[in-house]
């Protein structure tokens, strides 16, 4: 807390001149009181009058300290005012200052838009990616699919085909068992490729809610 110590005498008065500028006093012991006048503080009266001393205004130090928003105390000697009111006296920003904070927030407001635009090209880079990545998968599927249809075909018909010792059903080939293995194959590899557009398509989601909350900050 700032402190003001006026090295003054007890019930010292804050001496205020004509010209508005502060006094300065070296001793008001023995010194003649001319006259003194009401003081009024924002309309209100106060108790103890302003004085003329040769021809200088003073003002009761109390009184002066409400007027700065201080409180007045007297310790070992001196007189202690303490600002209690920080806000008192300051003056109101000028129209350069008000510019420059208009400015400084400007500024702020310009980042952070900068800020998404940027984010949101990027989500928007990824769930290009992504889809992209899907597409591919799903066409991988397609054609893993159209092998397995082609066997299951094969495998219901159970052709015969004609060797060296004569006719012989195609289920009765180790032909056939390849190919059972080789659906089996496909089909496990078809769950596993699902399993990745699962997980990218839960991406998407994801991107899609944090694109949305993006522009709702807008």
């Amino acid at each position: 807390m700032r402190k003001v110590i006026v090295s003054f005498v007890a019930g010292i008065l804050v001496a205020i001149g004509t010209s508005a500028a502060y006094a300065e006093v070296t001793s008001m012991i023995g010194k003649r009181v001319d006259g003194q006048f009401p003081l009024k503080i924002d309309g209100e009266l106060s108790e103890i009058p302003a004085i003329t001393i040769e021809g200088v205004s003073y003002i009761p130090l109390r009184a002066a300290g409400e007027l700065f928003g201080a409180q007045v105390s007297w310790l070992d000697g001196e007189i202690i005012m303490e600002k209690i009111n920080k806000n008192v006296g300051v003056l109101p920003p000028t129209a350069e200052e008000m510019a420059e904070v208009a400015r400084i927030e400007q500024e702020r407001l310009d980042r952070e838009a900068q800020q998404r635009n940027e984010i949101d090209r990027q989500i928007n880079q990824l769930q290009s990616e992504i889809k992209t990545k899907i597409i591919r998968k799903q066409a991988d599927i397609s054609a893993k699919k159209a092998t397995i249809k082609e066997i299951e075909e094969k495998i219901e018909e159970n052709p015969e085909y004609i060797s060296v010792e004569g006719p012989v059903r195609y289920k009765d080939t180790p032909q056939y068992q390849r190919d059972l293995e080789r659906t089996a194959q496909l089909k496990s590899e078809i769950e596993a490729i699902q399993n990745e557009i699962d997980a990218l398509e839960a991406q998407l989601a994801e991107l899609e809610q944090q694109k949305a909350e993006l522009e709702a900050q807008q």
